[in-house]
């Protein structure tokens, strides 16, 4: 069986190691470049804790392989005692004092509990931390040009076109320009990992899914009250609207027929809903109306649907355009791409709470994991 670290991998790996002492986690990454471009054949990732006792930094290169991972590390004499490892100043355990009333992480947390209810934030957080993982084994350290590329495109992304509008967006978040240089470096090896996830499979994946991709028009209302919601959907799908004679009959005794634009004009005239005209991908109606959106045509009816905020919201679909691969759908294709790698990556994630009951964290982390 061949060993799990190359014997000449690991003598050069400690001795790089060594040579981490006293050097913060920034040129520590840049280091690992030279490290990795000695053994490219294996993969590697950096881990770093900073003991708040010292202010030291302790560092662990990680080895993956099919059959486990290794972890080597060096301390040097004068590194804290293990039994102090982790320790931490009471003081890092503040977020914020208000009216001299300290607020901890561990108060904080117990306010997150909305957290148990809501499995999308749930698994942004778990997202956040498999992409960090999927970075940080791969070499993405950018050259000084690529750098500022990067950093022109966040400027301009945020409007910040001038010296000043950066400099009092960074005060504004307390940001040093060390620090802004590695947030715009993170994101852009993010945007390299997703363009490796989804190379080669746009274009295939965009003609097994093409409907999922349509663009459907629609007249969408939303409501306060749901029981005035269920007579919206009920008279759009019957083809009637309520009629406009005295005690609600019309002359001649005959209900007019549906359209939804005069039915929506009606509604917000009456102040019981609110209107919006909207070209919808079909998937995002998939989202909120459910399996009905999935192959909706031209004239049917959505919904009522509840909506995030508690409203209710029903959606009558004027128009369906076919999708093509144009600039848009490209965007949204490989978006689904990497969200579907993502969910592979939580099915196979092992994931640890560090608060909650047992109950509610293994009811989380199977939702995440569906």
């Amino acid at each position: 069986m061949s060993p799990i670290v190359p014997p000449d991998l690991l003598g050069d790996a400690l001795e790089w190691l060594r040579g981490l002492d006293g050097v913060r986690p920034e040129r520590a990454d840049e280091r690992l470049s030279e490290l990795r471009a000695r053994h490219p054949e294996v993969r590697m990732r950096l881990l770093w804790q900073r003991e708040a006792a010292t202010d030291d930094y302790h560092y662990d290169l990680l080895l993956p392989s099919p059959e486990g991972s290794v972890s080597l590390a060096f301390a040097p004499d004068r590194a804290i005692p293990w039994p102090l490892r982790g320790g931490q100043r009471s003081g890092e355990q503040l977020v914020l004092r208000v009216n001299g009333v300290d607020m901890t992480m561990e108060r904080v947390v117990s306010v997150l509990d909305v957290l148990w209810d809501d499995v999308a934030l749930a698994r942004r957080l778990v997202n956040s931390a498999l992409v960090e993982q999927a970075v940080d084994v791969r070499d993405q350290h950018l050259p000084a040009d690529r750098l500022q590329e990067a950093m022109d495109a966040f400027r301009r992304a945020r409007g910040l076109l001038t010296a000043q509008a950066v400099r009092e967006w960074m005060a504004e978040r307390g940001l040093s320009h060390a620090r802004l240089e590695e947030i715009v470096a993170r994101e852009a090896a993010v945007a390299a990992l997703r363009q490796d996830v989804v190379k080669g499979q746009v274009e295939d994946f965009f003609a097994t899914h093409r409907a999922e991709f349509d663009r459907l028009r629609v007249v969408r209302l939303r409501y306060a009250d749901p029981s005035r919601a269920d007579v919206a959907a009920a008279l759009l799908r019957a083809g009637a609207v309520p009629p406009d004679g005295p005690d609600g009959a019309e002359p001649d005794g005959v209900e007019k027929e549906a359209d939804p634009v005069a039915l929506a004009v009606e509604e917000v005239l009456a102040g019981v809903a609110t209107c919006r005209m909207e070209a919808n991908n079909r998937d995002g109606l998939v989202a909120l109306f459910g399996a009905p959106a999935a192959d909706a045509r031209a004239g049917q009816v959505l919904g009522p649907a509840r909506l995030p905020d508690g409203g209710f919201c029903v959606a009558h679909v004027l128009a369906v355009e076919p999708a093509e691969l144009d600039e848009v759908t490209r965007g949204l294709v490989e978006r689904r791409i990497f969200d579907d790698w993502l969910a592979e990556q939580r099915r196979n994630a092992h994931v640890e709470w560090f608060w909650g009951s047992r109950a509610r964290t293994d009811e989380l982390t199977a939702a995440l994991r569906t």
